[in-house]
Order: C-alpha cells, then sequence, then structure tokens
C-alpha cells in the first residue's frame, strides 16, 4: 500500500474502481469454478460496489456480501490443514516466531483464494480512500471555523 499512499485522491479512486474491473472480470471467467448462478450473483455484487462506488451507503453491504461468500467458497473448497512456521532461526536463541495452520486448498479453492485476496486489496484501498475523505473534509471544516 506504499504506493498508493503517493497517489493523489483522484488517482487512489481509480485504482479502487480499476481493480474492481479487474476483481469482476476474474470472477467471471470459467476456470474460476463458480456455478453460474454464483457467478451471476458475485458479478451483481461487485458490479453494485463499482456503480455505486467503494464508500456509498450500499457499499458495506455489497462488501459483507462478497466476503462472506468468498470465505464460504473457500471453506468449501478446503482439504485440510497444515502447519508452517513463521519467523527466524537465530543461531543463539533458537527458532523465533510461531507455527500457523495454514489450510490446503483444491484448485478451485485456490482461485477463490486469489480473488479474496484481490478484494482485501480494495478494501484497503477504500480505507485508504475513507481515511483521505475524511481528512479533507475535516481540513475544511478547521479553515472555515
Amino acid at each position: 500500500m506504499k504506493y498508493h499512499d503517493q497517489l493523489t485522491l483522484t488517482e487512489l479512486w481509480t485504482c479502487a474502481l480499476q481493480e474492481l474491473d479487474t476483481l469482476h472480470e476474474e470472477a467471471q471467467r470459467t476456470d474460476v469454478g463458480l456455478s453460474a448462478t454464483d457467478t451471476n450473483t458475485l458479478s451483481r455484487a461487485l458490479a453494485a460496489l463499482r456503480q455505486e462506488g467503494p464508500l456509498s451507503s450500499s457499499a458495506p453491504d455489497s462488501i459483507g456480501w462478497i466476503q462472506a461468500f468468498l470465505d464460504a467458497a473457500i471453506a468449501r473448497e478446503t482439504l485440510g490443514h497444515q502447519d508452517v512456521f513463521d519467523g527466524t532461526n537465530d543461531p543463539e536463541l533458537g527458532a523465533i516466531g510461531r507455527v500457523r495452520s495454514r489450510p490446503i486448498l483444491s484448485e478451485d479453492g485456490r482461485c477463490f483464494d486469489l480473488l479474496l485476496q484481490r478484494f482485501k486489496k480494495v478494501l484497503a484501498m477504500r480505507d485508504l480512500l475513507a481515511a483521505r475523505v475524511d481528512a479533507e473534509l475535516q481540513i475544511a471544516r478547521l479553515k472555515t471555523a
């Protein structure tokens, strides 16, 4: 997100909308493993989020539905879990870190996970947009006071 911190508000908004367009296109690909009904429903939710804008009053509903849908799809495609070490091995202290459980996903599950990661990127951009808009509004209020 460091790159996005350097963009103007308009450029950031444009990037968020482009990312939603890309996510919409990816969700419509046939190799994602979605049924026709799920593809249509997900496409409608993404299109609504794109059309209304990421900061609209209806955005939280679309975001919640998309997040829940992708989480459920990944859960259905989880074959098991594998423990992996996340940390470093210090010569004096030994292993520093912790063991995390990572899901083992089917091919479709990996596709859903990629969609989810891309969606999380959109959400991070949305959070940055909201903060910038709020900052501009607060600065404008300070100037008028």
